[in-house]
């Protein structure tokens, strides 16, 4: 005779692992635009003067528009993974759980953040044809300075993540000590704010390095979750 609740509780697996292999495509998703956008132009040097930033941003402005339409698209991407590992950090830790509660804020303000950033982005190509040059410094500064401030929302992100993976085990713990670590070196990135010199050793290993741990954190999490939805798949099967 079957049990209602076994299989109330086998469709709840199977949804639980059906969001799992979204987030997880989502993620690699988003890991395949950054790597993509490695190849277009990179933002031009901050502090540079108007006329250098109106000679760049047009010398190569459909590179610069491709850059910007990938982070768009990147943006969705991530939105889709962020949101997916709020449900399962929720799942595991209750809904009243505030790990998940904090990297759902921050998740929220650090998507914010970018948003901003990259909608200046959009106003500095746009500006550098249509708009008088003295105004681009302004909004380059405005867009360096906007991206900065995703880092405190970044490390909040980071700190929600590792309490939910350590506290109610959503995933390995060794992805708990990974964005642990991520918000570590985000940390000392905000050491260096203040810098005059923007390769001081405190900005390059915290504020690159902990993007680049996030991105490793972002693809083993993803490798994680498809991984164990398949098997989830399977064992229903």
């Amino acid at each position: 005779m079957n049990d209602p609740a076994v299989a109330g509780r086998m469709r709840d697996d199977g949804m639980d692992a059906r969001w799992d292999r979204i987030t997880a495509v989502a993620g690699l998703l988003f890991i395949a635009l950054i790597l993509a956008s490695f190849f277009t132009p990179a933002t031009p040097d901050y502090p540079s003067s108007a006329e250098q930033l109106a000679a760049e941003l047009t010398a190569d402005r459909s590179g610069h528009q491709m850059a910007l339409l990938l982070g768009f698209l990147g943006d969705i991407a991530v939105l889709v993974f962020l949101a997916g590992l709020w449900s399962r950090f929720r799942r595991h830790e209750g809904t009243g759980g505030m790990m998940s509660g904090l990297f759902a804020i921050a998740s929220a303000t650090f998507a914010a953040t970018i948003l901003v950033s990259e909608g200046l982005y959009l106003a500095l190509i746009q500006a550098a044809e249509s708009a008088d040059p003295s105004t681009l410094p302004t909004i380059q500064a405005l867009d360096y300075w906007v991206g900065i401030c995703t880092v405190p929302a970044g490390v909040a992100m980071m700190i929600g993540a590792t309490g939910a993976i350590l506290g109610a085990h959503a995933l390995p713990a060794w992805l708990g000590y990974l964005s642990g670590l991520t918000g570590v070196l985000l940390v000392l990135s905000l050491a260096g704010v203040y810098e005059s010199d923007e390769e001081s050793v405190l900005v390059t290993i915290g504020g690159f390095g902990g993007f680049l741990l996030f991105l490793v954190w972002a693809l083993a999490t993803s490798v994680v979750l498809l991984m164990r939805s398949r098997h989830h798949a399977g064992a229903a099967a």
